[in-house]
């Protein structure tokens, strides 16, 4: 266990953890551990890492409970049925509102919806971050992260295909293709990652391939990506191109 890092938080805050953690395996010994998350992809993704902690430090498979108001989440559901610490995946009618913020309120108690759980985290970014994310995550319920997790994405074909991430990328990427963001998330992340190039921005995909391993033909920074640095482990391994268009973004 010594490439885990963590645990994070005051030291009151890691005391709980442990506390509740000892009281759950004691008391019921083969129960999953369920994690809750309201939005955005992005941050989704880059929290992964701690529950990948969670699962390598307690043995124990990870019932993700997420916002079904987000619809994103709908489609990514066999990406992470694929991860060796999902056991379940569940969508939730949590209220959330306020999406530029990650979605507010993000702590929700599954058992209110119909979830029956012993031992839940609320995973989402209380402010916007200032360090990096799984850290930032961790640190607010006495939990560590995982740095070396890695997504699965299962087996790849390499194609001749030009692909970018987001339709509003045609003016940098004119040769390319953008994919279909109806189609489900792990569809599109082969497609991308068996590309022989693919362009993308700080969006859902880029975080995606990311923490996959995967390094794409190039990074778009635009404005809204001044955060970049904060969701990567990966950050001098990129190849990033530096825009100054304004975009926003929908998800």
């Amino acid at each position: 266990m010594s490439s885990l890092a963590g645990p994070f938080g005051p030291s009151s805050v890691r005391r709980e953890y442990a506390r509740r953690a000892q009281e759950t395996d004691r008391e019921f010994p083969s129960e999953v551990i369920t994690v809750t998350h309201c939005g955005k992809l992005g941050d989704f993704i880059a929290s992964l890492p701690v529950a990948s902690w969670l699962y390598k430090t307690r043995s124990r498979k990870i019932h993700f409970v997420l916002a079904r108001r987000f619809p994103l989440f709908e489609k990514a559901v066999t990406l992470l049925k694929l991860q060796e610490m999902t056991h379940e995946v569940t969508l939730a009618d949590f209220p959330v509102a306020d999406w530029e913020k990650g979605g507010r309120p993000y702590h929700h108690d599954p058992n209110a919806f119909g979830i029956p759980c012993v031992e839940y985290y609320s995973f989402g970014l209380r402010r916007t971050p200032r360090k990096l994310v799984p850290e930032y995550v961790a640190e607010e319920h006495g939990l560590g992260y995982d740095p070396e997790f890695r997504l699965k994405l299962g087996e790849l074909e390499r194609t001749d295909e030009v692909l970018l991430s987001d339709e509003f990328m045609r003016p940098e990427v004119s040769h390319a293709v953008p994919i279909d963001l109806s189609q489900d998330l792990l569809l599109n992340a082969r497609r991308m990652a068996a590309a022989r190039e693919s362009h993308v921005c700080q969006s859902g995909m880029f975080h995606i391939l990311d923490w996959a391993g995967v390094t794409p033909t190039a990074v778009y920074i635009y404005p809204h990506s001044a955060n970049i640095m904060h969701f990567t482990l990966r950050l001098p391994e990129h190849n990033y191109r530096f825009v100054q268009r304004v975009v926003r973004l929908a998800q």
